[in-house]
């Protein structure tokens, strides 16, 4: 025996197993099993008693991205093995460029012998060795082949409708009665419904992650090994705003987002979302097709973010406030010039809204030769759009009937419902101030009657006195929810001078009733 045939027997033989997919499962001959049956068998009729099994069950020939071989080939450049027996050449891999750099380079490098038992090649005898090349290019386009087909077969089956993804959308999930169809998750689902709600009160995607964080409703659907584990709850705005964006949740299905650029490409081109393939209806929404349409408006139509002019004033009236020259949106912008402090109405600290104003978007960017500045201070627009309100509640509440018939004809049924639950919220919060009324006074006779300590009672009547007058903010005060179900756009005209005075015309156009002009100083 030859002095390097000592040497490879003092190392292991290395039986190297694969399969992916793209084999097939019903290709018996093929499988993992097999595979180790008939490489054990060759090593031991061949006078290699000592070997060990490296197997990539389920990996790709098309690259080398495999956990059993990168092991491999670390004991290889560790001097553990002498040699690798695979069933053929396409086991090794199926890139041509990549496994002729390991048969003729690498392997030889290191004095390891190759065997393809079914290709008849042996690096020892050289057999076969001449035409191993034109085989790996075969095995090369054989796998370019199968990956076309692969992917023609998904566009075709996703572009029936079926999901042919890895994981569902959050909120969603296979349906196991039929392949490729999803069904609602009705663990997670009621958490996008809930991020589309609060998208249409008009909250923004990072004031929505920071909700979710709060009251601690998981970024997955994959249940965490601990409660405290911060990352099982850190939502973030770019997540919230890949939601809001997701079709797949108006019950639609999306074809594709990205398309490769190769066959090996592991670089992808991302398709612009007004080129999407959507088709509708494919499965149950979680949300209404009319929501998240309405959602899509609220996102687009949000101004972008001014870099330099951090405003602590959040904009209230975002998405539905715009310039009536241009029609572009009006931009809120922020006092950069410290002044004084006091609020000029009732000489107490001035508040964020006090040294905010909003801006005509095409006036700040291009000057004044595109438009006017248009601008009008957040206090005063906030003052004139809940005077605004109050007055139109009053008027329904004055004459009901009347009210009623006039709005009827163009109010759709959701909003009624929205008005309907706002009333009802109203009537929570003044019986419950009645309620807080009666306890007062029961409270002072049990004072009276000693059966109440002094410290007990300035406790008791602290609480609810803060209880009455958060119920009574809630009652007068504006919010997004309110503004983005009432209003549909709020237009800022020009300021004019008219006999000396400026005067500014602004329009507030209601979802179910229309314009109503009104006009501020």
């Amino acid at each position: 025996m030859s002095r390097k045939n000592n040497l490879l027997n003092q190392k292991i033989t290395a039986l190297y197993c694969r399969i992916s997919l793209d084999d097939g499962s019903q290709n018996e001959s093929m499988s993992i099993s097999n595979q180790k049956l008939m490489l054990k068998d060759y090593a031991e009729k061949n006078g290699m008693p000592r070997y060990g099994y490296y197997v990539d069950d389920g990996y790709t020939g098309r690259n080398f991205n495999r956990p059993s071989f990168k092991r491999l080939i670390a004991d290889i450049e560790a001097g553990k093995v002498g040699c690798v027996i695979t069933k053929d050449l396409s086991r090794l891999g199926r890139n041509y460029i990549e496994a002729g750099s390991y048969i003729e380079i690498f392997f030889p490098k290191h004095n390891v012998r190759y065997i393809a038992v079914t290709d008849g090649v042996d690096s020892l005898t050289r057999q076969e060795m001449d035409i191993t090349p034109f085989k790996n290019i075969l095995n090369d386009m054989y796998s370019r082949d199968i990956s076309k087909k692969v992917l023609a077969g998904r566009m075709t089956r996703s572009r029936q409708g079926k999901f042919c993804g890895g994981q569902p959308p959050l909120g969603l999930m296979r349906d196991p009665e039929e392949k490729g169809h999803l069904i609602l998750d009705p663990d997670t689902a009621p958490t996008i419904r809930k991020i589309y709600d609060l998208a249409l009160n008009g909250w923004g995607c990072m004031r929505i992650a920071k909700q979710l964080m709060e009251d601690k409703i998981p970024i997955t659907r994959v249940k965490s090994n601990t409660e405290c584990d911060v990352n099982y709850y850190s939502w973030g705005g770019a997540r919230i705003s890949h939601i809001l964006r997701n079709p797949f949740y108006k019950g639609a299905h999306l074809v594709c987002r990205t398309h490769q650029k190769g066959i090996r490409s592991n670089t992808y081109d991302i398709i612009p979302r007004e080129e999407w393939e959507v088709l509708e209806g494919c499965h149950e929404a979680i949300v209404s097709p009319e929501d998240w349409e309405k959602v899509q408006e609220l996102i687009d139509c949000r101004p972008p973010i001014m870099e330099g002019n951090a405003c602590p004033f959040y904009n209230l009236f975002h998405g539905i406030i715009y310039c009536t020259t241009c029609g572009k949106s009006m931009q809120v912008r922020y006092e950069k010039v410290v002044r004084t402090g006091k609020n000029r109405f009732t000489g107490e600290e001035r508040e964020p809204i006090d040294k905010a104003y909003y801006i005509c978007q095409t006036y700040n960017r291009l000057g004044k030769d595109a438009c006017t500045s248009h601008k009008v201070e957040a206090r005063d627009l906030y003052n004139l759009v809940l005077k605004d309100i109050q007055e139109l509640a009053a008027m329904a509440l004055k004459d009901v009937e009347s009210f009623y018939q006039r709005i009827s004809s163009r109010m759709e049924r959701r909003y009624l419902a929205d008005a309907s639950e706002m009333e009802k919220e109203r009537e929570r919060l003044e019986a419950r101030n009645r309620e807080i009324d009666d306890m007062f006074l029961n409270l002072y006779t049990d004072k009276a009657k000693g059966i109440l300590s002094e410290q007990r009672f300035v406790k008791l009547t602290a609480a609810m006195e803060r209880e009455q007058e958060e119920n009574q903010k809630q009652l007068k005060e504006l919010d997004e929810g309110i503004l983005n179900r009432l209003i549909s756009r709020i237009l800022v005209g020009e300021v004019k001078k008219v006999d000396g005075e400026k005067f500014q015309e602004i329009k507030i156009i209601y979802n179910f009733v229309g314009e109503i002009p009104a006009v501020t100083e």
